[in-house]
C-alpha cells in the first residue's frame, strides 16, 4: 500500500459521508451526494488512514482500465499530498491487477465553474491528459474526460 493509504472499508462509510458534506461546493446534487453513500458503502476504495481522503474506482478487467468514480479530501486538508498518496495507491494495486490506465470524469472547462478548475488542475499535475469532451450529463453539467497512462 502506499503512504498513509488502505483500503476502504464499510466503517468507513461515515468518515467519507462528513468530507463530502465539507464540499459543497463539489457535491451540491443531492443524487450526487445518495450515489456517493452508497459507493463508499458498497464498492472497492482506498482511504487516507486519518480519513481525510477516499478514492473509489470501477475496474473494467477487459479493458485494462481503472476509472476514478469518487474522490474527495477535506477542505482543511488539501494540499498536504493526500489526493497524490490515493492516486499512487491505486496506480500500485492497478498495476498488481494489470491496468494500464486510470481514467477520470470531471465537469469540463466549458462548464466554467471555478471550483472544478481546481479539480481539472490536481489531475493534470498528476499526470493525467485531456482526451474528450463528454456531454454525458446535462447541458449545464458537460463533462472533460482525463486519463492516465500506468
Amino acid at each position: 500500500m502506499h503512504g498513509a493509504v488502505r483500503e476502504l472499508e464499510p466503517l468507513d462509510a461515515a468518515a467519507c459521508d462528513a468530507i463530502v458534506a465539507g464540499l459543497p461546493e463539489w457535491f451540491g446534487n443531492e443524487q450526487g451526494i445518495r450515489d456517493c453513500a452508497l459507493a463508499v458503502r458498497s464498492h472497492a476504495g482506498l482511504v487516507a488512514t486519518d480519513e481525510t481522503g477516499f478514492l473509489r474506482w470501477t475496474h473494467a478487467r477487459a479493458r485494462g482500465v481503472a476509472e476514478i468514480t469518487r474522490m474527495a479530501v477535506q477542505a482543511t486538508s488539501r494540499r498536504r499530498g493526500i489526493g497524490r498518496s490515493l492516486l499512487g495507491a491505486l496506480s500500485d494495486r492497478r498495476q498488481e491487477e494489470q491496468v494500464h490506465r486510470s481514467d477520470v470524469k470531471t465537469l469540463s472547462e466549458r462548464a466554467a465553474y471555478a471550483p472544478y478548475a481546481e479539480t481539472r488542475a490536481f489531475y493534470l499535475a498528476n499526470g493525467f491528459e485531456p482526451v474528450a469532451e463528454l456531454d454525458i450529463w446535462d447541458e449545464d453539467n458537460p463533462a472533460v474526460l482525463l486519463r492516465r497512462s500506468l
